[in-house]
């Protein structure tokens, strides 16, 4: 074949492609919007608001107080030798232990959306490490895990999170932590982290944008933030071409007309 003959050919290959991915950029559905931008930076989807965040804060404060008062009267008691008070106290005491009190926010939940993963700091990176290598020796979510070691792994996650906000381990803890949460069937939780992670790095090398989109969109039946998110995740996470071909598929069935029947192919993967 001639060497022009072959550029022709090659040409008539190339050219639909070409036309065919120029068509992908140009359909309006697959096209991000300054809003979504924002949102999804800044707020994000399913994430607990500031009232929440309130109550929470408040609940936590009444919760030392009312344990400060409890101890300060059992001391009172026990100066004064009224010995049938301060078995009241000392069993109401005993009492607060048994009580589950839970935080109601996780670290990256209550944590600010404006971060950013910068910093090499040495302990967040020996932190990191220690989690990284229960998350491996659990299993990495394979059909038979270690869970044990996966909640250890996950505190680790979300010690870092907590103690190094400004560490750049932060958006790579908040991923693995999001596929813990996941594991667990805690979407929501899951959810938020796969967001913190690509808030606090926008060039996170993860594919958080779209593990975000997907739990919106199967297991939290937020159909219009799944379309958002698949929308981010084309534009930012074209590397992974699995999930980027599905996201697209996603985009196509989401953005029709409220109402139509939703099909839902399998993950990619």
């Amino acid at each position: 074949m001639s060497r022009i003959t072959f550029i022709c050919v090659a040409g008539l290959v190339i050219l639909p492609m070409l036309g065919c991915e120029k068509a992908v950029k140009d359909d309006p559905r697959y096209r991000i919007n300054p809003a979504e931008m924002t949102q999804a930076a800044s707020t994000g989807y399913h994430m607990p608001d500031a009232t929440e965040v309130d109550l929470v804060e408040a609940l936590a404060a009444s919760r030392q107080e009312y344990y400060a008062h409890l101890q300060a009267l059992q001391r009172y008691y026990a100066a004064r030798g009224y010995s049938i008070k301060k078995a009241w106290a000392d069993k109401e005491l005993a009492s607060v232990g048994q009580i589950p009190q839970y935080r109601y926010l996780t670290p990256a939940e209550g944590a600010m959306a404006n971060r950013r993963a910068t910093d090499s700091i040495e302990e967040a990176d020996i932190l990191f490490q220690e989690a990284i290598s229960l998350y491996q020796d659990a299993g990495t979510l394979l059909i038979f895990t270690d869970e044990e070691k996966l909640r250890m792994a996950l505190n680790k996650f979300n010690e870092l999170i907590e103690a190094f906000p400004s560490s750049d381990k932060t958006d790579d803890s908040a991923y693995r932590a999001g596929r813990i949460y996941e594991h667990f069937k805690d979407y929501e939780i899951a959810a938020t982290y796969y967001q913190r992670a690509f808030q606090w790095n926008e060039v996170t090398p993860y594919p958080a944008r779209f593990r975000a989109a997907f739990l919106m969109d199967h297991k939290l039946r937020d159909r219009a933030s799944a379309l958002s998110l698949y929308r981010l995740a084309v534009e930012y996470e074209s590397r992974y071409e699995d999930n980027t071909e599905y996201a697209k598929e996603r985009i196509l069935l989401l953005s029709k007309a409220q109402g139509e029947l939703v099909e839902t192919p399998s993950e990619p993967g």
